[in-house]
Order: C-alpha cells, then structure tokens, then sequence
C-alpha cells in the first residue's frame, strides 16, 4: 500500500478517539532537533492539507447526493398526486423518509471528519509558528552566548 492509498485509509478511519491520538503526535515537538522538526513539517502539514481537501470533496459530494434527493422526491411526490402538495407538505415528505435521514447521516459524518482535518490543520498552523520562534530564540540564545 502507498503512501496516497495510507493517507485514504487514515480518512476513513478518522474517529474523534484517534483524532486526539493524531493531534497529540502531530503537535509533540522534539526540542532537541528543531531543524528536523521544522523540515518533516511542511510534509506533515501537506499531507493533512490534501486529507482536507479530500473531505471537502466528499462533504460537498454527500451534501449533492442529499439535495439531488430531496428534489427528485419532491418532484415524484408533486407528479404522483393529484392533490395540490405545500412546500411544508412535500418537505414533510421529503425528511420523512429513510433515506433522507441516510443521506442526512452520511453529510453529518463527511462535515465531521472535514472539521476534524481542518483542526488538525490550524494545529499544525500553529505548530509552524511555534518552531519557528523556538528555532528564533534558541539562535538568539546562541548569539548571546557567542559574544
């Protein structure tokens, strides 16, 4: 398995139980190698950018699905009966449905694991930002020392 079809599984694995697992790893920083921590951090930050991307995707795929449904419902409810349907009647129809509430479901968990990724991604955000002061002062501390 590749590391593409990895990151895949990872996404469809994502649980808020190992999201705190995830953000843990991903936020421990080795103080004793800030260079190798600042070099491993535009990868790891890529590669939970594109996981983001890819819930994004399949956000707004799930978010289609759920909408393509509910209009073509409603519009076989319309034409199947002869009695003038309200919009509140056909939305009623419509959200009564099980497979509104599957489709519903599967939105519901797609916009979590987007949150989750986007979380880890502001993590990582700010994890950037902290290496890049660490390795500031501790280049600063160095300069001290050397005068």
């Amino acid at each position: 398995m590749n590391r593409a079809e990895n990151l895949l599984e990872a996404f469809d694995d994502l649980t808020w139980e190992n999201y705190v697992e995830i953000t843990q790893s991903i936020a421990l920083v080795n103080m004793d190698n800030i260079d190798e921590e600042l070099v491993r951090q535009s990868s790891t930050y890529a590669y939970y950018s594109g996981l983001l991307a890819v819930a994004k995707k399949k956000m707004d795929e799930a978010n289609l699905t759920l909408t393509t449904f509910s209009a073509q419902t409603r519009k076989e409810k319309k034409s199947s009966t002869i009695a003038k349907q309200t919009a509140k009647d056909l939305d009623d129809f419509v959200e009564a449905s099980d497979d509104f509430r599957l489709y519903t479901q599967k939105a519901i968990d797609v916009s979590s694991k987007h949150n989750l990724l986007k979380s880890l991604v502001s993590a990582l955000n700010h994890k950037k930002d902290m290496l890049v002061q660490l390795s500031s002062n501790r280049r600063a501390e160095t300069n001290l020392y050397s005068r």
